[in-house]
């Protein structure tokens, strides 16, 4: 059984599972949204909200491009959760409206849950580190980030750069999924 486990974002992570054991990864070409700028009052822009419309339906393009190059069995997305930012919130539900039109059937899983399955948590150096940081005697954040690059490099050996976050996120939540399907 071949399952495709995506992050889904403008820079959409994936990875790919083969009978439940990890297989390959990558990213999907970012695409870029015209007129976009999170700073910059989007919703202002003559092009709004039919730019982000038109990104979305790229990046679902692609991700449909890259599940009949792969044919899985099945598809796991993590799900979205609420944002920090309304506008970048807009263009992630609109991404997530134009892959259900693409590709109709797939499954969903909650960040927390994929996270709490692989067991993703600061351990105590982690805690104290950031505790650290907040009183401004160290620098360097640990971060949901930080910890899922960390976590692939455990299970697979991979080095991934903190900016490929969303592949590690992507591999996690493969393993979340394929560890507890039926």
């Amino acid at each position: 059984m071949r399952v495709l486990a995506l992050d889904v974002s403008t820079k959409t992570g994936w990875a790919l599972f083969e009978d439940k054991i990890y297989s390959k990864s990558g990213y999907i070409e970012k695409t870029h949204t015209k007129d976009f700028n999170v700073n910059d009052e989007p919703n202002k822009s003559p092009l709004y909200p039919h730019n982000l419309v038109e990104a979305a339906e790229e990046i679902a393009c692609r991700i449909l491009n890259l599940v009949n190059e792969l044919k899985p069995d099945r598809i796991v997305v993590e799900n979205t959760v609420k944002g920090r930012n309304r506008h970048t919130q807009r263009l992630l539900e609109f991404i997530h409206f134009a892959l259900i039109k693409a590709i109709q059937k797939f499954d969903y899983m909650d960040p927390g849950q994929w996270r709490y399955v692989v067991g993703l948590k600061m351990n105590n150096d982690d805690k104290k580190k950031n505790k650290a940081v907040t009183k401004g005697e160290a620098r360097g954040k640990i971060t949901k980030k930080h910890l899922a690059i960390r976590k692939v490099k455990e299970l697979f050996g991979l080095d991934l750069l903190v900016k490929e976050n969303d592949r590690a996120d992507a591999i996690l939540l493969g393993v979340a999924y394929v560890t507890t399907m039926q």
